[in-house]
């Protein structure tokens, strides 16, 4: 008897835009993506405190796997965001990590 449809708006109230009706605005528009891809590391400005594994090895000229066996040996200090999933490095700890290779080097 009942059918699954989706709610109707009152009839004085006409959604429009691009969230109007399902799958639209969707034709020929990508969607916006809320992530951000660092291309270049001087796509990182220097006042981020937290940067992202990506950001970070960006910024040395590693892989992010790199970066990621660097955090697990103990060589690049990380934060873990609470919900224990983000992963962050501070900025300094990059720096440091940097100015103590060239004083081995």
């Amino acid at each position: 008897m009942s059918q699954n449809t989706a709610p109707q708006p009152p009839a004085d109230r006409v959604e429009t835009g691009p969230t109007a009706g399902h799958n639209a605005g969707h034709s020929d528009q990508q969607l916006p993506v809320n992530r951000v891809r660092i291309r270049h590391a001087s796509d990182v400005t220097s006042s981020a405190l937290l940067l992202t594994v990506a950001q970070a090895a960006t910024l040395l000229a590693v892989s992010h796997w790199t970066v990621r066996g660097w955090i697990d040996c103990g060589k690049l200090p990380s934060v873990r965001l609470p919900g224990g999933r983000l992963l962050r490095v501070e900025r300094s700890a990059v720096d440091a990590l940097i100015a103590a290779s060239r004083m081995s080097a």
